[in-house]
């Protein structure tokens, strides 16, 4: 006899940029023996396995490669809490005297903050404003390690979708006419792209430990899948 075929319980989440339902599942024990042997991979790889668990945990229905960086941490949290359990078990080294302080952490309470002054458009002059779209997850490897290499302009200039005024929207250029574009900006307008980057949603959970060796009070916001692992 045919063993019994088991059942995969689906569940929904609101994705933070959108607003949309989406539905997805736990992963299953040979994707979790995937997601582990990628742990020893480099950042490139891990962040690639973990978007390919993502679009197949969603049924493939979604086009995953587009998703905000923040989108895909969040739906990945929470298949990790559905998949392995809620807890996670962390350590932070404390601030006072280096002891290393072992935590739970409840992943189901990061939160995705959002700063109330970030915004996709960029009033580059009083005339030009550039749409800015959000980095993939992917590509966020390359700019946390490059932010401030001489590569960063060709990084921030692949997140701009429009350059528009009032009157005109400019469609008709290469990226090399774009980092041209870019690369003419003055200090303060070339912050104001970076302020983008610096203040978009992120998934962040606050913790606050006490020390057992020193009775120090630690606080730190948690940011990023590399702090929620597994």
């Amino acid at each position: 006899m045919a063993l019994p075929k088991l059942e995969t319980p689906t569940y929904e989440l609101m994705l933070p940029s959108t607003g949309e339902k989406i539905k997805y599942r736990p992963f299953l024990v040979k994707e979790y023996k995937i997601l582990l042997t990628g742990l020893e991979a480099d950042n490139e790889e891990v962040h690639r396995i973990i978007t390919e668990l993502v679009d197949i945990c969603t049924f493939k229905k979604l086009k995953i490669e587009t998703f905000a960086n923040f989108d895909i941490e969040y739906i990945f949290l929470n298949m990790r809490a559905r998949s392995i359990g809620e807890i996670a078990n962390l350590n932070l080294q404390c601030n006072n005297c280096e002891n290393k302080i072992d935590f739970e952490l409840d992943i189901t309470k990061a939160t995705v903050k959002k700063d109330p002054n970030h915004t996709k458009q960029i009033k580059i002059t009083d005339e030009i404003i550039l749409e800015m779209r959000y980095p993939r997850f992917e590509e966020m490897v390359e700019i946390y390690q490059n932010f401030k290499s001489e590569s960063v302009v060709e990084m921030l200039c692949s997140c701009i979708e429009t350059v528009y005024t009032e009157e005109q929207k400019y469609e008709d250029y290469t990226k090399e006419e774009l980092i041209e574009f870019v690369n003419s900006f003055s200090r303060t307008q070339f912050t104001k792209l970076e302020e983008f980057f610096l203040t978009m949603p992120k998934v962040v959970q606050h913790v606050e430990q006490v020390c057992p060796k020193c009775e120090s009070k630690n606080e730190v916001n948690l940011e990023g899948l590399q702090n929620f692992f597994v």
